[in-house]
């Protein structure tokens, strides 16, 4: 081997061990430092205003991601409102990103319940007609989450969203999330957070029937107990071209029996590694 070619092979493997040791993977919460919780333990109680709620945002985000992947992730901040509510049956929500013409809403409804109801609610989002998000023509969205019957579980399949690319071709995503819920573990009476309910998980992104992205995902939700609930949803581009944060932060209502919150989601160039106010903000009492 020449000197040339031994100079180019170290320089390759250094610039590999470099990536390697810069670049690990996110860590699970120290919580499951020592595997899973006993199902015992881990009883996030989540009403069925929260599963509408959560599946609402998730359909929100993952159609922020499509639109990212069409047309960049350029820095926005967008208001977002959500409601649902367990006073009908099956329960409802709807969830609206954006102002006037430059929005697009989405609408909830968990699955009427089956033979295998007792393994835990399936709920459905559909997009209520055509969209924008930050300019952007997006339509179609059509996914399912499915919660397990522990409440600490959630499966979420976007069978659907079409967003207008750069060529003004409408491109077709698809999309996976996965995530896991659970209550906060400090018993102080400075930082308990056992009432707090985490979540954790990954979501993939694909266009066209082939994966294009992957993000982490992870959120922090505050019942309203005599004052402000408060929600916090946040993910970050682990795969795909450069940077990119999509943060949702709401405030409002999460009691018996409803959920009614509003707030912001905002896109920016944020690394995973970025501190995540959205979240931190949120106090535990």
């Amino acid at each position: 081997m020449t000197k040339i070619k031994m100079i180019a092979a170290a320089v390759a493997v250094a610039s590999v061990s470099t990536l390697a040791s810069a670049a690990p993977p996110p860590e699970a919460p120290p919580v499951y430092a020592n595997g899973p919780f006993s199902p015992a333990v881990n009883i996030t109680n989540l009403s069925s205003q929260e599963r509408q709620a959560f599946a609402l945002l998730e359909g929100i985000m993952q159609s922020v991601e499509g639109r990212i992947h069409a047309a960049g992730c350029t820095p926005a901040s967008l208001s977002l409102s959500v409601y649902s509510d367990a006073l009908t049956s099956p329960s409802i929500g709807t969830a609206k990103l954006g102002s006037g013409p430059n929005s697009m809403t989405l609408n909830s409804a968990a699955e009427a319940p089956n033979a295998n109801s007792f393994r835990g609610e399936a709920v459905d989002v559909d997009q209520a007609g055509p969209g924008y998000i930050a300019n952007t023509p997006v339509s179609g969205y059509d996914g399912t989450m499915i919660y397990n019957s522990a409440n600490n579980m959630m499966v979420g399949y976007m069978n659907a969203v079409n967003v207008m690319s750069i060529n003004w071709v409408p491109n077709t995503f698809t999309g996976y999330v996965i995530k896991d819920f659970y209550l906060g573990q400090n018993t102080g009476p400075v930082g308990a957070d056992t009432h707090i309910v985490y979540d954790w998980g990954l979501q993939s992104l694909s266009k066209e029937g082939y994966p294009v992205e992957k993000y982490w995902q992870r959120s922090k939700t505050r019942r309203s107990d005599g004052g402000q609930g408060a929600t916090a949803f946040v993910k970050d581009r682990l795969v795909g071209v450069v940077p990119c944060r999509i943060a949702i932060s709401l405030s409002g209502l999460n009691q018996f029996g409803v959920f009614q919150q509003s707030g912001t989601l905002t896109i920016s160039g944020l690394t995973p590694g970025a501190p995540v106010p959205e979240i931190d903000n949120i106090p535990n009492i």
